[in-house]
């Protein structure tokens, strides 16, 4: 358990260092090394367990590069909380995140998200469970200013900031920018160069 927590820390730290290393120098090939996600030798389940763990590295660095509208960071709080609406997909991933330090803020982890719950939350993803209901938590976020994250199809395209998705066996994401702005938060440009941009 001590060697896993290990390297899920490693995979955190890694993927931050070759995010701020594709931005510094522009190379988003950089972040190849980040992204992959199986092994020849890696059991469909540990493929899984680490697609997550890259995701929730995402999450965390995510943060560093996008400024949030002043309702969506309540002054006085020092806390960012990472929520999950619907089932959570990442297993023990999220876990290594709980109380890690970002913009001068501990994160929190908060499972088993409802509805009502968005206001404190600063971001949330969105289970594929939930993609029956979709619309219904998109337009509760626009109120809540939360940054929306999934790994439903479409899921930007219909309004929500970023998806996850695949290309090629590894874990890439798309911006909707659009959205972001609408709601007011404020993109890294770097960030953008890196993800695939979509419009709603």
């Amino acid at each position: 358990m001590r060697f896993k927590a290990r390297e899920r820390r490693t995979t955190t730290t890694t993927c931050g260092r070759l995010l701020r290393t594709a931005i510094r120098t522009g190379m988003a090939m950089l972040l190849t090394l980040c992204l992959a996600n199986s092994t020849s030798n890696a059991s469909a389940e540990g493929a899984v367990a680490r697609e997550y763990e890259i995701k929730a590295a995402y999450l965390y660095n995510f943060i560093k590069y996008i400024d949030w509208p002043a309702q969506g960071l309540p002054t006085g709080s020092d806390t960012i909380t990472i929520g999950v609406i619907g089932g959570n997909p990442f297993g023990p991933a999220l876990a290594p995140l709980n109380g890690k330090m970002v913009k001068g803020r501990k994160l929190v982890i908060k499972e088993a998200v409802r509805l009502e719950d968005l206001p404190s939350c600063q971001i949330v993803f969105v289970s594929p469970s939930e993609a029956q209901r979709m619309q219904e938590i998109l337009n509760a976020s626009n109120e809540a200013k939360v940054l929306t994250v999934s790994e439903v199809e479409g899921f930007a395209a219909r309004g929500g900031i970023i998806n996850f998705i695949e290309e090629r066996n590894k874990v890439r994401f798309e911006i909707n920018a659009e959205a972001a702005k609408r709601k007011g938060f404020v993109i890294s440009s770097e960030l953008l160069k890196l993800a695939k941009v979509v419009k709603s």
